[in-house]
């Protein structure tokens, strides 16, 4: 689409927003202005009154300008997004950090500013979720004028996130308090987000109309995620259907009863049966595997190593009753049957092996090998069709079982009892209706989508509070280095009590806010030195009244100090009281008691020993490491936890993890992380991101490969 054609379809697109925002404002401010007055009436205190009486004379007042600068706001994001992507993304989409802004304490994270933002992801959350077929539809239109762009849903500049993000940035200049700003977001989700199933249907109207046609970019992502696991998976052949159905039964077919014995695969001798036997029916094979599907749900593992036991019993049991029953049937068993049944069992074989999926996951997951093994054998392609339903819901259970640590949380709410559910839901299906298999993966997409909404913006608020301790932390390592410059090695102990409990958070404070070369930041050091020159005794009786004639001015500035950083006025007083017996001690010309001031030495010790770990191979794996990447670690306990690289400082080295929910997991430095690597007590998970049914049939095919020799290896 042409320039021009963007111009025109952003005209008619943009005129259907216009008319949308000037129906549904007009009714927000109308029920606000209510809803102030309600609240006004109902108030507990004159003070909470009087902040909802200000709120309505406000919004009165600046009702056509708020209602303005809005529609304004959402128009320009529109207008990017259609004619310059990358202002828009610059403008709506990059994340802001909201720390250290209008602050009145030491506090980094301003709990209001928490409030408002959990707010707004409410009711964005809320409209969402309501809009949810129609934003789908609007995005998979929208997604073809970005091409090369792997566009959101929340992204769309009619999302209920932009639109909701809009009248934040309008609220800044809003001069009431929190409470009143939160009312602002709570009726614009009643009154504004929810009437967007009036805006939508005309947008797609107007999209369509241009000739935009939906783009399946979930598929074309499916296929590239397929695409890096075959090139992740070991080659051993040109064959491209190495890792499907085809390479692995034309291996299988190669093996020698030694080797499908060294293999752990059961006899083929029950397809041995005479070839003018009738072939045994699939109701015949899955008869016989629902009869072990419900035995073995009655009695199902509870441990890794129940579980192994028992399925290593099982391929021996359900061999020996499909030979029964043909036997008993006078029917035969083809071989491709029986070949995918060996590569069923193999399949979760592996699983039991995984190192990325945890134990007590393992030992879920492997309930499914019944079910599995059935849709196997009636739809055969279970393992020829990587965009397979059951595939599909299989691969999604792992993946988030990947990311999960056992901390006990066993609840029907954790991701331990979503998995649980959705398995319990296929056992209790004997019959294995696909259909039932699409439906519990479509819902548990759903649930998975929610927590990583939600775990995206735990993982912001994370890099934000990390960020703000990282930047607390060099603030006060840069003062600890001004006060061990400015002061002398021995000071009156309450003059040093000022300084270490009071004017270090002073002076840290102000250089967080205002910088090294503000003007704050030298009157802050000029006071300081005043105060040490304070405590010197004078001589001469001139220097003693010009010294004494300072201090009234030096102890007001320290009031403003205190007061800046909210100091408790009770111990405050206490330390002006103790000041005040050394002004006088200094102004009779004697020296105030002292103590010595020792600064910390935090230096670390060098040695050879550290030269030799800079670049060994775990500290550059360390260094390699991407945000996004997941590792699993023993603590010194023993108890194995599991992070995503959430955060990496490029100032302090410091690397943070996070869980499937986004939140902390630990906090390390990369050597940290190195001395574990190289402990062997962590592992980086390279392939948690390779589907786990492609792993599964990559390594199912390395190991048949290895048995049989080169020279019959299919072309």
């Amino acid at each position: 689409m042409t320039l021009a054609q963007k111009r025109q379809l952003h005209a008619q697109f943009s005129e259907h927003l216009r008319r949308w925002m000037e129906a549904s404002m007009g009714d927000f401010f109308q029920h606000l202005d209510e809803l102030f007055f309600s609240l006004a009436e109902q108030a507990v205190s004159d003070s909470v009154q009087r902040s909802f009486i200000d709120a309505i004379r406000e919004l009165r007042q600046s009702q056509e300008h708020l209602d303005q600068h809005y529609q304004h706001r959402v128009i320009l994001a529109s207008e990017q997004f259609f004619l310059d992507f990358k202002s828009y993304q610059q403008e709506f989409l990059r994340t802001r950090i909201r720390i250290g802004e209008d602050q009145d304490s030491m506090e980094l994270i301003n709990q209001d500013v928490l409030e408002e933002d959990l707010a707004v992801m409410r009711v964005t959350h809320h409209a969402e979720n309501r809009h949810l077929s129609r934003l789908k539809a609007l995005h998979g239109l929208l997604a073809g004028l970005v091409p090369g762009k792997s566009l959101k849903r929340a992204e769309l500049p009619v999302s209920p996130g932009i639109l909701s993000n809009a009248l934040q940035h309008v609220l800044q200049e809003w001069p009431g308090d929190l409470q009143t700003k939160l009312s602002f977001y709570e009726l614009f989700g009643k009154h504004c987000l929810s009437g967007l199933d009036s805006l939508y249907p005309d947008l797609i109207l107007v999209l369509e109309k241009a000739g935009l046609r939906p783009v399946r970019k979930p598929a074309v992502r499916q296929q590239q995620r397929v695409k890096q696991a075959a090139a992740k998976a070991p080659q051993h052949s040109s064959n491209p259907e190495e890792s499907t159905l085809f390479g692995i039964v034309a291996l299988m077919r190669q093996l020698q009863e030694e080797q499908r014995e060294s293999l752990g695969l059961p006899s083929q001798k029950i397809a041995n049966f005479p070839e003018d036997w009738p072939v045994a029916t699939v109701e015949t094979i899955t008869g016989v595997i629902g009869i072990l599907q419900s035995e073995l749900s009655m009695n199902p593992p509870q441990d890794i190593r129940q579980a192994r036991v028992t399925q290593s019993a099982l391929k021996g049991q359900l061999i020996a009753a499909l030979g029964k029953t043909v036997a008993d049937q006078q029917v035969r068993l083809q071989r491709l049957d029986q070949h995918i049944i060996d590569v069923v069992n193999m399949l979760f074989e592996y699983i039991l092996d995984d190192p990325v999926i945890p134990a007590q996951m393992k030992v879920l997951l492997v309930r499914l090998q019944m079910p599995v093994l059935r849709i196997s054998v009636e739809d055969k392609t279970f393992l020829t069709d990587r965009s397979h339903p059951v595939r599909d819901l299989l691969n999604n259970l792992a993946s988030a079982a990947a990311r999960w640590a056992d901390e006990g949380d066993y609840s029907s709410g954790s991701i331990y009892g979503r998995i649980e559910q959705a398995v319990q839901r296929i056992l209790n299906a004997p019959e294995g209706n696909v259909d039932l298999w699409i439906e519990v993966n479509k819902e548990f997409e759903v649930y998975v989508l929610n927590e990583e909404r939600g775990a995206r913006v735990a993982e912001e608020r994370l890099a934000q509070v990390a960020k703000g301790k990282e930047r607390l932390s060099l603030a006060r390592h840069a003062v600890d280095g001004y006060l061990a410059k400015l002061l002398p090695a021995a000071i009156p102990a309450a003059v040093y009590q000022i300084i270490d409990e009071v004017w270090r958070d002073v002076m840290t404070l102000i250089l967080l806010r205002e910088g090294e070369d503000s003007k704050e930041w030298k009157e802050s050091v000029q006071i300081l030195e005043r105060l040490i020159d304070s405590v010197v005794p004078r001589a001469e009786p001139e220097a003693r009244q010009a010294q004494m004639a300072k201090i009234p001015v030096l102890l007001a500035d320290l009031r403003r100090g205190f007061a800046s950083i909210s100091y408790d006025s009770g111990r405050a007083s206490m330390m002006f009281k103790q000041l005040q017996h050394c002004h006088v001690t200094s102004l009779r010309g004697l020296q105030p008691a002292t103590m010595k001031y020792t600064p910390e030495d935090h230096s670390p010790a060098a040695g050879e020993e550290l030269r030799d770990i800079l670049n060994d191979e775990f500290m550059q794996q360390v260094n390699q490491l991407k945000l996004g990447q997941w590792i699993a670690w023993n603590t010194a306990a023993g108890k194995e936890l599991r992070g995503k690289l959430s955060w990496r400082s490029e100032v302090t080295d410091l690397l943070m993890f996070v869980d499937l929910r986004g939140r902390r997991v630990a906090e390390m430095s990369s050597s940290e992380l190195a001395d574990l690597l190289r402990g062997g007590r962590a592992t980086v998970l390279t392939s948690m991101d390779c589907p786990m049914i492609e792993r599964a049939l990559a390594a199912i095919y390395k190991a048949l490969s290895q048995k049989v020799p080169g020279h019959v290896l299919p072309a």
